[in-house]
């Protein structure tokens, strides 16, 4: 067995929050990382005595404390805990202090007893400096997590400009410093939505995905070492330090403009709520031409598909069968707040003939991915609330299904997309693995096998491969066009079925995953249109799937 990675964590203290706690004890239990010791900084002075010649914010600063009261979460990732115990057979270097009580140092005496530890990598939490003396004791680097690059103003920390300036997204970081390197680079980020009501919720969850991510890249450096941090780093990039947010003058008219952002998104949220169902007015749009990716057709051109009241369509999938075309769809019952997949006939003029109900479970099913193989029509429908990824076998389409076989159990995914590529399958699904803390919307996870049927998935090493709530969730299959494979994806920054892109995959192999932007598309035609969801074609015919909100008085 590989021999584990050695691992420092430097540390402010032992109290800490629970997410970094979460993480200490993840790397505790693995099979691929050992903590082997403590580096303290315990003199390092708290933020508001940093920032005393700075302005004081005291508006924004009992905004951020206003709403902790309001909306503190049951799992919160500021938990304080005591991790002295869960170290306490580590041994521990208190390190001295740099000129300025902000750099972490050690002395000559330090230096040659660090130099025992043979540390892999060091793990950094706190705000501090660190000596470049430490910097040349590890292998690999220092690994440091940043919030919206970590930029702190007079004690507000990231994560609260998002939500008061408005921002769709967050973005929280993992940053690695290494020997002879002339800049910190990004081995991994991350792009969360933003929650647009509360500064604590918003945090939270950006700091549960933190919890999440900075383990897993610790066992990628275990699995492939120099090689994979390479890869991450020619993925991400360098840091770019953004200093906007330190650069900004504070007086009360800019504090008091922020304050006014944050309670008129929270009168608004609450004016949507009282006002709109959670559940939207989908319809369906189609066109029947041919096109291609780098023409798409005007969809403001689009014909409706009306569905019965009570109900709406949505997530379509379409295939042509003997001069008609069946849209597989997602048909949710208001009343009942849950779907099940159902298929419409049109005939090849666009006429829709009949819709018929073909699979129902207990539980809600959405997102019906069909596909063929050896002649034969399978289905992959969403069934998230069952855990379950499951396989429908086509026995008399495109009316009589059968459960074929769970592709994967216990996993929290939706929209799973199959692909057909270089002799192997390749699947595609966002996966939430927070818990339902955050969601589903944020983390594309990719797996591949020769054989569908085998019960034998391969967990690509880049998993997630995306982790970005603007691009991750898919929005209808993959497809080939001049070579180029194309994926569309969803994005749910701020709402979620926002828009859609159309993302180009520039590499798809066992270990490696890149795609780029190509186009991105909303529902700007229509203002009556609120978001734009899913795109699926099959030869001359196109459909998409659109939303406006949904008024709780005068419905059915």
């Amino acid at each position: 067995m590989k021999e584990k990675l050695k691992i420092g964590i430097l540390l402010n203290s032992h109290i800490i929050s629970l997410w970094q706690f979460c993480i200490i004890k993840v790397l505790i239990d693995s099979d691929y990382a050992e903590i082997v010791l403590i580096l303290l900084n315990k003199s390092v002075p708290p933020v508001s005595e940093r920032n005393r010649n700075q302005p004081t914010h005291k508006l924004l600063r009992l905004l951020d404390k206003a709403d902790r009261i309001i909306f503190n979460r049951k799992i919160d990732y500021d938990l304080k805990k005591d991790i002295f115990d869960l170290l306490l057979n580590i041994p521990q270097l208190e390190l001295e202090n740099g000129i300025e009580d902000s750099t972490a140092n050690i002395s000559g005496q330090q230096s040659d007893e660090l130099k025992k530890y043979n540390l892999d990598i060091i793990l950094k939490f706190g705000y501090f400096s660190i000596n470049s003396d430490i910097l040349n004791k590890t292998k690999y680097g220092i690994l440091a997590y940043f919030v919206d690059n970590h930029k702190i103003l007079n004690g507000i920390t990231a994560g609260f400009w998002e939500v008061v300036r408005k921002i769709d997204v967050t973005n929280s970081a993992l940053v690695i410093s290494e020997q002879d390197a002339e800049k910190e680079s990004v081995i991994f980020s991350s792009w969360e939505s933003t929650c647009p009501f509360s500064i604590n919720i918003n945090r939270n969850n950006v700091h549960w995905r933190n919890a999440l991510f900075i383990p897993r890249i610790i066992k990628g450096i275990h699995r492939d070492g120099k090689h994979f941090l390479e890869r991450q780093k020619s993925k991400f990039g360098f840091v770019i330090l953004n200093t906007q947010m330190n650069d900004q003058i504070s007086s009360f008219l800019t504090d008091s403009r922020y304050v006014f952002n944050y309670l008129t998104t929270s009168l608004r949220t609450i004016y949507r709520k009282l006002i709109y169902t959670d559940d939207f007015n989908w319809q369906l749009l189609f066109d029947i031409n041919q096109g291609n990716v780098d023409n798409l057709p005007d969809f403001s051109k689009f014909r409706k598909i009306l569905s019965p009241k009570g109900i709406f369509w949505a997530d379509p999938f379409v295939v042509k069968e003997n001069d008609y075309y069946y849209v597989f769809v997602e048909e949710f019952i208001y009343k009942k707040h849950k779907a099940h997949i159902s298929v419409l006939k049109l005939d090849n003029k666009g006429t829709l003939l009949r819709s018929d109900k073909i699979i129902e479970r207990q539980y809600h099913m959405s997102y019906p991915f069909v596909f063929l193989l050896d002649n034969v029509y399978y289905m992959i429908p969403e069934t998230g609330k069952n855990k379950t990824i499951e396989l429908y076998k086509s026995t008399g389409f495109p009316y009589k299904w059968e459960f074929e076989m769970n592709l994967m159990e216990n996993i929290s995914a939706v929209d799973t997309t199959l692909f057909f590529f270089n002799t192997k399958w390749w699947l595609f699904t966002t996966v939430d693995q927070t818990g339902n803390i955050s969601g589903n919307s944020t983390e594309l996870f990719l797996f591949f096998t020769d054989n569908i049927f085998s019960g034998k998935w391969e967990c690509h090493p880049d998993n997630p491969i995306v982790s970005d709530v603007r691009s991750a969730r898919p929005a209808g299959k993959l497809f080939i066009q001049d070579g180029i494979i194309y994926r569309p994806s969803q994005d749910c920054s701020g709402r979620y079925g926002k828009a859609f892109n159309i993302k180009k995959v520039t590499k798809l192999t066992e270990t490696e995953y890149n795609e780029t932007d190509h186009i991105k598309i909303e529902p700007g035609w229509d203002k009556k249109l609120s978001g734009i969801h899913t795109f699926n074609f099959d030869k001359d015919f196109t459909v998409i799937d659109v939303y406006s909100f949904r008024k709780r008085i005068g419905v059915q």
